[in-house]
């Protein structure tokens, strides 16, 4: 059931009305899922449009399932009445033995079919046109029940293939190769140490290049086209590219270590395996060098 509303909705009377249809409808539901599991909980399910349009037809369908049986019930009551005001007062019989032994054989098949016509549309009449208007509702009525039946299979049917679906997802992301590796967390405590130490570096370099632009002399002070002031300055340029190569030689160091596992012990195999192709390369190498010698 949508309950979001809108400062527009609020005074939206077609928005409203939708709201108290849905309420009354909703309402309707619960009383005859209650009314269903009489002494039990109703099971949880999830309120939308889709489920209500669902409940809504199922309701009707066995509203007039359970109309039907009360008219059947009760034709079969009246039925049985009759037949036993029949029996205790049998002055009727005779005139019925009379005019079934007067009718022909196509009489009495009319008339026995007419009665039991009569019956099973529990009209009050035997008359054509209300025989008519019985079987053309009962007709409308089977048609709306069929209907709604397979609409409700089909429904059923979309929900069961998307349940197994779902099910099938779900045991797809609890498989092995979606779950985080059992050393995640140590990499990435050392991935945050190594940062932290990088961070501060970078501070240090930012606070070194802060002091040396401190010392630049400033305008009046020194004469920049001076031989002292160009001096200065050179000295300035060198420490600041040194500082740069320095930077530029920690970055390097640190690349150099990617693609290490963060363990020792695993660093070590990992440099010890990469040497051992370097040394199978060079053995290839040699071994190549010398089959094109000896040609």
């Amino acid at each position: 059931m949508d309950t979001t509303l809108t400062p527009t909705d609020l005074f939206s009377p077609s928005k409203a009305r939708q709201q108290r249809a849905q309420a009354r409808d909703w309402s309707h539901i619960d009383s005859w899922l209650a009314s269903k599991y009489a002494g039990r909980s109703v099971p949880t399910f999830e309120r939308n449009d889709e489920t209500l349009k669902a409940l809504r037809a199922l309701a009707l369908a066995n509203e007039r399932a359970d109309e039907e049986q009360r008219l059947l019930e009760r034709a079969e009551r009246e039925a049985l009445a009759e037949l036993e005001s029949a029996t205790e007062h049998p002055t009727s019989t005779p005139l019925l033995s009379a005019l079934l032994t007067h009718l022909p054989p196509t009489g009495t098949t009319s008339l026995t079919a007419l009665a039991t016509t009569s019956i099973t549309l529990n009209t009050p009449s035997t008359a054509p046109e209300t025989l008519a208007h019985a079987l053309i509702t009962h007709t409308t009525t089977s048609h709306s029940l069929t209907t709604t039946l397979l609409h409700l299979r089909t429904l059923h049917t979309t929900l069961s293939t998307q349940l197994s679906q779902l099910r099938s997802e779900l045991q797809t992301l609890r498989d092995a190769e979606y779950k985080p590796p059992a050393a995640l967390p140590r990499q990435t405590a050392d991935r945050t140490r190594v940062t932290k130490l990088l961070r501060a570096k970078q501070r240090e370099s930012e606070t070194q290049l802060a002091s040396l632009s401190r010392t630049v002399p400033k305008s009046g002070e020194t004469d920049v086209g001076s031989a002292a002031g160009l001096a200065v300055l050179e000295e300035r340029e060198r420490g600041l590219l040194e500082l740069w190569e320095r930077v530029a030689e920690l970055e390097a160091q640190v690349q150099g270590f990617k693609g290490l596992p963060m363990e020792k012990e695993g660093a070590r195999r990992e440099v010890r395996r990469v040497e051992g192709e370097l040394e199978a390369l060079k053995r290839r190498r040699d071994g190549m060098f010398e089959g094109l010698v000896g040609i």
